[in-house]
């Protein structure tokens, strides 16, 4: 019998085919999302992939309460319905497969029982779309930073990072992993032309970085392999999936995987960045003052001062000149300054010494094994310094941060840097797209709210709105301080706007063509709304409301001009519908107040 979700929508099937060979089947509310897939794992002594059989299968129910610090909610809560099947080849060695199955989605992995050495040579994993899945994918490259771009299934020939995202139907499936350590590597998807199968793909040997690194897993007994996971539902499901966090070390009764016991030091925020508009300024300390006294007045949590400043005094003097206005510092680091336990005990604690909150560690840029290890070990090593940790040149999320918390935010997405140099532009309907893809899985760390761009062919609305609709614990807010200072409405905007949520719904949209996200942080719900395209009227139900109302709402949108941002006041409840007039590649943004309320 196929395993159900807890409501029903969702069903898996798992089995043998007639050469014992495992195939997987996914369907959502009664469509076939994922057709008979291939599954499988490859070892140097073994080959789980076919002539196996069917030894026990075990059934079970799990519901699982966690909180982050940030993210689409900060409390959250799932039941899955999950099995785990025991096969075994005809020598008697045995692979389980754990399968789970949530409202949102389905996920599975491989588990090797035993003690000793074990060298994971590949997997056999794919996922087999419909004939006609409409496709958005991104082209794999090392640091998982290209243009978003809409094709189909079948004509989708390539290397493709996760997450990849298609329309079946009224259904949609987004492709992804979650659960990448050090004991194993980072993954991709490649498909061939003319066929639909995407498989989970090991990064190339001839791709890494470093001589010392392998394509293969080399790892121990017992195993357990990341999730392949495949989010399925409406796009409203997809958008607010946990799906990717809500699998972390799983099946996993009684304990929990979060590392950090104490996190009352883990602060999400909005941060004051100089380097986007001046590359040279993170080694002027006069400059990197000037952030500080601005975000301090916007009421922003923190100032970064990125690639360039110095190992002198004037970090420590900065650090207490911010510390006297409420803001803290983040500062850069390239990974390879902390790529050993002996670097980061030099580096580390003289950063935390000096009162620094936080590293943007930059330039990994591999999907190794052994570049796997160096996120555990950095992630550990600036939980144990209380340092909050921002990667870039990274790997896409993995759910990783529901067991390091501090782990804040991610790049690993094509984002406000790629403004420059000139003529290097970010098409619109790549922002459009990023709601319903990268942003589903994690933090990204896009660096939004560029008005200064000078081949942008967004508006200022579509840029403002990017504070709400793309999700991160750390909001670098890029642009200098003169062109926020020029739009007094924007700045007030800012200065409302969060960087963590009590809740996310999806209000309306299509990838590439409008994307419209609420938020909502303590009683007051924020929306953002980005379109690509010709202008239009952008319509929406308010049912995303907690309470009735009424709610008194500020629609920050483009001016006449086009050139700086204009404020409309309406009086809105629950029941009602909200309709904004937009210019091409519009966006606006917005604040539901309850009357009487904050």
């Amino acid at each position: 019998m196929p395993l159900e979700s807890p409501d029903g929508t969702v069903g898996v099937k798992l089995g043998l085919d007639g050469d014992g060979r495992p195939i997987l089947s996914v369907r959502s509310a009664g469509t076939g999302v994922i057709e008979p897939s291939p599954l499988g794992l490859e070892t140097f002594e073994t080959s789980f992939s076919a002539g196996l059989s069917v030894e026990v299968r075990e059934r079970r129910t799990t519901e699982i309460a966690y909180e982050t610090p940030a993210g689409k909610r900060r409390h959250h809560r799932c039941r899955a319905n999950e099995e785990t099947v025991t096969l075994v080849d005809d020598d008697g060695a045995t692979v389980r497969i754990d399968l789970r199955v949530s409202n949102d989605g389905v996920a599975y992995r491989y588990r090797l029982p035993g003690q000793g050495p074990v060298v994971v040579t590949g997997e056999e994993s794919a996922f087999r779309l419909p004939e006609g899945a409409s496709a958005w994918v991104m082209p794999f490259e090392a640091k998982h930073e290209d243009v978003w771009r809409s094709t189909s299934a079948k004509e989708a020939a390539g290397r493709y990072s996760f997450p990849s995202l298609f329309e079946v139907g009224s259904r949609w499936v987004l492709l992804t992993e979650a659960g990448v350590d050090g004991r194993y590597v980072a993954s991709h998807v490649t498909a061939e032309a003319d066929d639909t199968l995407f498989r989970v793909h090991f990064p190339d040997s001839e791709r890494h970085r470093m001589a010392t690194e392998s394509a293969d897993v080399s790892t121990t007994r017992p195993l357990a392999t990341p999730w392949r996971v495949a989010i399925v539902g409406d796009l409203a499901t997809v958008v607010e999936s946990d799906l990717v966090t809500d699998v972390i070390d799983a099946p996993s009764y009684g304990t929990d995987p979060c590392r950090i016991e104490d996190q009352s030091w883990i602060r999400p925020g909005r941060v004051a960045w100089s380097w986007w508009s001046d590359g040279a300024s993170p080694s002027d300390p006069a400059t990197q003052r000037r952030y500080v006294d601005y975000a301090s007045e916007r009421d922003w949590e923190y100032v970064l001062v990125d690639a360039g400043w110095s190992q002198g005094s004037w970090m420590t003097d900065l650090v207490d000149y911010a510390t006297e206005r409420n803001v803290d510092v983040l500062v850069w680091s390239r990974w390879s300054d902390l790529d050993t336990e002996a670097k980061r005990a030099m580096r580390l604690p003289r950063w935390k010494s000096w009162g620094v909150a936080g590293v943007k560690v930059d330039y990994m840029n591999s999907d190794s094994q052994q570049m796997m290890e160096f996120y555990d070990e950095l992630a550990a090593a600036t939980a144990d310094h209380e340092l909050l940790l921002n990667v870039h040149g990274s790997i896409t999320p993995k759910g990783l941060r529901r067991r390091w918390p501090h782990l804040l935010t991610y790049e690993g997405v094509y984002g406000a840097e790629n403004y420059h140099p000139a003529p290097q532009t970010i098409p619109p309907e790549h922002n459009v797209i990023l709601p319903f893809t990268r942003n589903v899985i994690g933090p990204m760390d896009y660096t939004p709210v560029t008005f200064s761009a000078e081949t942008r062919t967004t508006t200022v609305g579509h840029e403002l709105a990017l504070a709400v609709v793309f999700e991160t614990g750390l909001q670098h807010f890029a642009d200098d301080i003169e062109t926020y200072r020029k739009r007094p409405l924007a700045e007030e905007f800012l200065e409302h706007v969060p960087a963590a949520w009590d809740a996310t719904r999806f209000v309306g949209g299509y990838p590439g063509r409008e994307a419209t996200i609420a938020r909502r942080h303590g009683e007051r719900w924020f929306v953002g709304c980005i379109t690509a395209g010709e202008g239009r009227t952008v319509e929406g139900s308010c049912e995303f409301l907690d309470i009735e109302g009424p709610y008194r709402v500020d629609i920050y949108r483009d001016d006449e001009a086009g050139e700086s941002i204009a404020r409309e006041n309406r009086r809105i409840a629950r029941d009602d519908a909200f309709a904004v007039s937009l210019p091409e590649n519009g966006g606006f943004a917005a604040i539901f107040r309850p009357l009487g309320g904050e």
